[in-house]
């Protein structure tokens, strides 16, 4: 929530500024500002374009939970290049000024908008680049933004906190006074699951040679990516960690465990979804029948043991065959899965098999045929969310009888209404995920691309994605193309914005920050889910955000959820579920 507070043209004369000194100080700008240039606020899930004309917030107040992420955007204006700095007051706060960071949001340039969006070209704002507080920031004329963003420690003791934010803004200088309101109740870790692709081979392509990446160097580096996704919600997979299997499928299983460890140890970075080191090209090509393969089993069977043998076999999943489209790819799902539950009871549990499907008990047309053999052996079902809603029914059964339910979405046809990634969409896309998957009971996010900046076409290569946001376009004759689709982050290491440490972790988005807010916001909606009366009241104010005004039914239907797009209706419904759970307690 950003409070509003307007400047005005008597505070420019002598005899009215002394008079003004009865006010806080804070609230005032401390310069006379030339009628071209302003500073102003703008909440974290908004975004400010190089034309954005000046606005009139002047403060900040943010409400978090323990362990939240909460923040808002100075956006400056300037009629030609200058010099811009943000920093603390004296006086500040620490609890702020010490879990606080500082992002100038950078634009790329959308030159061919994503299909079927019916957006404009032109400058997106998006990448976050790390700048410090109280360091000078040149900026062209333009308007310009920076996010800062607070994370209130798991622990801090409920209350109101204040600082106040210096800015200078070329010959302009204004202090925003910031109020952070902590709620007295929180959360250790984010309880939705997922797992997006990461590549770390284009991770290494990005550092252009600056450093070798293997070996320490490789490990920091990609500690500093998965932190960072990690602290965001999202599950990187699969983890840098691939045994060396013999042609019997043994291997050496201390090994394999020792590189494992920093990632899904609860000692290390505590992955809670690890993938099973087990694709369709590893650890041999795998051809039709390969299931019946001695050996697959054998080496299943070890890698379930590792698992079980470290207290991770509740992390453990496999992922093989990506979206079957025919009953003869989804028989071959059912022998693969059939043979690692058979791999992981000899290992003492069950290891979850993940399909791309989703539950089709009887036929539905075309490909979509009955696929009810199944049923016992694919744990996670994971459909299109363009198909999920015509899958309902299904669904909910495959749920209740103890399956988990995840989803995933893409740029399709039906882009302009479904939420996605996509840069030139706002950003309650991202954010609206948190409330969608509690109100539908979605215990998962997919994702196939976090850092694809390779060629729009086929992956291979780089593609510079500070300059081409365009990160996916399918062959023609059908040719749609998609901006930041499979891009939810940049590269840590580019010199060109003064980003000079190849250890250095991935630069964030405002896409992947409303993501989070998103799986934050789900955590209000299951805390206040367990108040008395807690279930309608959510459902109440959940209606707020997103809504079905469609029958439910089991067919090929393509009717989506409406939701909310601007950031001040996801804010009043969060905090109205705040409110609820402070008073329960």
């Amino acid at each position: 929530m950003i409070t509003t507070r307007r400047s005005t043209a008597w505070l420019l004369t002598t005899a009215l500024l002394t008079a003004a000194a009865l006010l806080p100080a804070a609230l005032l700008l401390l310069a006379a500002a030339p009628a071209h240039a302003a500073v102003w606020v703008i909440p974290a899930s908004e975004r400010a374009f190089p034309k954005t004309p000046p606005g009139h917030v002047q403060s900040i107040a943010l409400d978090a939970a323990g362990n939240e992420y909460e923040g808002a955007q100075v956006v400056v204006r300037g009629a030609a290049a200058r010099d811009v700095s943000v920093g603390w007051a004296t006086g500040s706060d620490v609890l702020i000024t010490e879990n606080a960071t500082l992002s100038q949001v950078a634009y790329v340039h959308v030159t061919h908008p994503s299909t079927d969006t019916h957006l404009p070209a032109g400058d997106y704002p998006d990448p976050l680049l790390p700048r410090d507080f109280g360091a000078t920031v040149r900026l062209p004329a333009a308007t310009a933004a920076l996010y800062v963003l607070v994370h209130v420690p798991y622990g801090t003791p409920a209350g109101t906190y204040s600082a106040t934010l210096h800015v200078v803004n070329g010959g302009e200088a204004a202090d925003l006074p910031m109020r952070l309101r902590v709620w007295g109740f929180g959360w250790r870790r984010l309880s939705t699951h997922s797992a997006f692709a990461l590549s770390t081979r284009a991770i290494e392509t990005s550092l252009r040679g600056s450093i070798g990446f293997s070996g320490e160097h490789k490990q920091q580096i990609l500690t500093a990516y998965y932190s960072m996704l990690l602290a965001h919600g999202v599950t990187p997979m699969p983890p840098n960690a691939l045994p060396n299997a013999s042609g019997d499928g043994s291997f050496n299983a201390e090994r394999y465990a020792a590189a494992l460890e920093p990632w899904a140890d609860a000692a290390g970075l505590d992955f809670p979804d690890v993938q099973i080191p087990w694709y369709r090209w590893f650890p041999w090509s795998m051809a039709a029948g390969s299931a019946a393969e001695p050996r697959l089993l054998t080496y299943l069977t070890q890698v379930c043991r590792v698992f079980k043998d470290n207290g991770w076999q509740n992390k453990a999943f496999a992922y093989v065959i990506d979206e079957p489209t025919s009953t003869k790819s989804e028989r071959a799902v059912e022998s693969y899965a059939k043979l690692l539950h058979r791999a992981s009871a000899q290992a003492g549990f069950r290891c979850r098999y993940l399909l791309t499907d989703e539950p089709r008990p009887t036929s539905l047309g075309g490909s979509k045929t009955a696929n009810s053999f199944l049923f016992d052996d694919v744990d996670i079902w994971c459909p299109r969310y363009y198909y999920f809603f015509g899958r309902v029914p299904a669904l909910r059964a495959r749920r209740a009888a103890g399956q988990e339910i995840w989803w995933y979405t893409y740029a399709n046809s039906a882009a302009a209404v479904n939420p996605g990634y996509l840069i030139e969409k706002p950003l309650a896309d991202q954010r609206v995920f948190g409330w969608l998957m509690e109100e539908w009971n979605v215990d998962g996010l997919l994702n196939w691309g976090t850092n694809r900046w390779g060629d729009a076409l086929t992956g291979n290569g780089w593609r510079d994605p500070y300059k081409d946001p365009l990160s996916y376009r399918k062959p023609l004759p059908d040719g749609r193309v998609a901006n930041g689709d499979t891009c939810l982050i940049y590269p840590g290491y580019y010199p060109r914005y003064g980003l000079t440490d190849p250890l250095a972790g991935p630069v964030s988005s405002l896409r992947l920050e409303a993501l989070r807010d998103g799986f934050e916001d789900r955590e209000y909606l299951r805390l206040a889910a367990r108040t008395s009366g807690g279930a309608a009241f959510v459902k109440k104010v959940a209606a707020q955000v997103a809504w079905y005004p469609y029958p439910i039914r089991q067919a090929n239907v393509f009717d989506f959820p409406k939701y909310a797009t601007k950031a001040g209706v996801f804010e009043r419904a969060r905090t109205q579920l705040a409110q609820r759970i402070e008073a329960s307690q």
